[in-house]
């Protein structure tokens, strides 16, 4: 009987000792959130300098695509020029200079010219598809980095927010 008596005194709980350590718990769990608050602000502040520096580098990347599409446009120019001379000059090829060669000479100079012609335009398509390609690839990477730093900002930012109403929560709860 007088075991029963003492561990009833034990199992009855104090009001005042439950409010405090409930009291307690809350303003630890609200500490861990402003512990975490913070370093999610840190994150946030982080990240979003990150995006910044990635806005940057996209508009320098854009400046150099745009500085690329001027050079394709020069290569254009040199394209459409050799279309009209051979639309004007009719065809191009060794037959046609055989045909119209007022001399063995001039046949071995316009061959010759169109030798180095050809060469010219090979090389300039090869620099134009070169450029077109790596102005595709820089605007690509730019456009990408740019969107992934935006990306984890807003998700920075969203955890923040998260426990910015956890820690409200937290203290509605201990008022």
């Amino acid at each position: 009987m007088v075991f029963s008596g003492v561990f009833a005194a034990t199992v009855a709980a104090d009001p005042a000792q439950d409010a405090l350590a409930k009291l307690n718990e809350l303003s630890r769990r609200a500490e861990q959130t402003t512990e975490a608050m913070h370093s999610a602000q840190l994150d946030l502040n982080d990240k979003l300098a990150a995006e910044r520096a990635a806005e940057q580098k996209h508009a320098g990347d854009q400046a150099a695509v745009d500085a690329a599409k001027a050079r394709l446009a020069g290569f254009q120019k040199a394209v459409d020029k050799l279309a009209a001379a051979t639309y004007m000059g009719g065809r191009v090829d060794g037959m046609e200079a055989m045909l119209t060669a007022g001399s063995p000479q001039g046949l071995i100079d316009k061959l010759s010219m169109q030798r180095v012609m050809a060469t010219q335009m090979t090389n300039q398509m090869a620099s134009y598809r070169f450029a077109g390609q790596q102005t595709a690839k820089a605007e690509q990477e730019s456009a990408k980095s740019a969107a992934e730093a935006k990306s984890a900002a807003e998700q920075a930012a969203a955890v923040r927010a998260g426990l910015q109403s956890k820690q409200s929560q937290l203290q509605v709860q201990i008022a």
